[in-house]
Formats: structure tokens, sequence, C-alpha cells
């Protein structure tokens, strides 16, 4: 009898579990539906991302379920979008599926002018040597300093934006590989001086739209990988020559001095 009863329970909550799971694999809205409740007035198009699964949100006390979106909404500038990354999130009770709310995970704008050689070059007039060389390795001046062929123009509010710059400069070398080449050993008493093309990351600020850019931010990412507009991993950095010196003479060698300017 205690076996039978076992046996009843077991294959009721099989039932209960199959019933869950049915109406969390059946019942999910359709893309229609979910369209129609993310939309707005001024959505221009929405992608939808892969169906999410039915998980219990601790911080709301409630099971859920979510399919992230990017959405492309107007301004009220003409020709001008912010795109919009996010989640639909629906109520999960007895396999039915209610609409709740949507979570923004980020913003961009789209179609927004970019700045200016000559404007970038103002504001790359108040940097500091620091902006670009944190560790007081780089020796000399930039030879050269471009926006990149990919620049990757990234608004990220109307008061920020960033794009690539490419560099070319003389840098001490502290070890690693820039491309998957082997470490390079130097001598006792020698340092090695690279010469090396440099992705660099630039982002400006501003205070409101109509001011003029007056911060910036330079990140460089050294012996890793970046993103390119093709969502491509690729090098940051390419090594172009490399020398050993003296140790001795590497320490007296003039270091960046001057904030470079795009040409």
């Amino acid at each position: 009898m205690k076996n039978k009863k076992a046996v009843i329970c077991t294959l009721s909550l099989t039932i209960l579990v199959l019933a869950f799971s049915v109406g969390t694999s059946f019942g999910q809205p359709s893309e229609a539906k979910i369209k129609a409740d993310v939309m707005g007035p001024k959505t221009v198009s929405l992608t939808l991302g892969s169906p999410g699964t039915v998980e219990w949100s601790s911080t709301y006390k409630k099971y859920m379920w979510t399919r992230n979106f990017t959405a492309k909404v107007k301004t009220d500038t003409a020709g001008e979008f912010v795109i919009v990354k996010g989640y639909a999130a629906y109520d999960v009770v007895g396999g039915k599926y209610t609409f709740w709310r949507t979570f923004t995970s980020s913003n961009s704008y789209e179609g927004k002018k970019n700045p200016t050689i000559s404007e970038i070059n103002e504001v790359l007039g108040l940097a500091k040597i620091t902006d670009f060389d944190r560790t007081n390795s780089i020796i000399g001046e930039f030879e050269s300093f471009k926006i990149s062929d990919d620049p990757m123009w990234e608004w990220h509010s109307p008061t920020s934006v960033s794009f690539n710059a490419i560099a070319v400069f003389n840098v001490i070398y502290r070890g690693g590989s820039y491309q998957g080449e082997g470490n390079h050993t130097w001598a006792s008493g020698f340092t090695t001086i690279d010469k090396i093309e440099s992705i660099l990351r630039i982002r400006l600020y501003r205070a409101d739209e109509k001011a003029a850019w007056n911060k910036l931010f330079v990140r460089r990412s050294q012996m890793s990988k970046v993103s390119n507009s093709k969502n491509e991993s690729i090098f940051a950095e390419k090594l172009l020559e490399r020398k050993d010196f003296p140790s001795a003479e590497v320490q007296k060698m003039a270091r960046m001095s001057k904030v470079p300017s795009l040409k």
C-alpha cells in the first residue's frame, strides 16, 4: 500500500511538472504579441532575440519570462534615432503569460552628426600627457595619429561619443605578445623598444548638445583583442619594429611630451 501511494504521488508530481512545462513551452507570447506590447508610436523597428526561459525572480518574488529586444526609436530631431537594447518581462502564473514591463539595458544614438577632426583637435588641446601615457613608457612623440578607417562611432548619449583612432609610436616593451607571437627575451642590462600600431578608443564629453567638446578619455587595449564593425575580434596592437638598447641609454631617452593632434 505504501509503495502504491508513493507511485501515485510520483505520477501526480510528474503530471504537474509536465503541465507546467507544456504551459511554459507552448504558452509563450508570439512575436506579434511581444511587438504589440513593446512598440510605441515612435518605434521604427523591433528585433527580437531568442526566447528565454521561465525563471524565479528573487527581486520581484515571482516567476518571469523574458525576451531580449533591440528597438529603433525616433527622436524629436529628424533623422536621429535612439537604439534601445533591453528585454520584455512577462508574469507567468499557471502557464499564462501576462505582459508586465520592459527593462532597458543600454541606449545609443544613430544618425547624429559626428564631430569633425577640427572639433576633436580642440578637445585634444585640453588633454594631458597622462591621458595617453599613464606609465611613462612611450618614447618620443607619436609618429602618426588618425581616425581609423573603421572608426566604430558610438553615441552613448547626445553629450558623449566614442570612436577608434590609429596611433603609431615607440614604447618600452614590458613582456607579452601583440598578435600571438612568442614572448621576447632580452639580455641583462638591456631594454626593448617596440614601434607599434595601436587602436585607441577615444570617448568625448560635453556639457550639452550645443556646447563644445571639453573632456576626453583614452583607452589603450594593449596586448588584447577588440571588436570591429563586422563584430570580428581583432588584435588591438601590431608590432612594426623592435630594437634592444642598453638600459642606461633608454633611461635618458625623451618621453612623450605633447598631446598629439589628428591628421
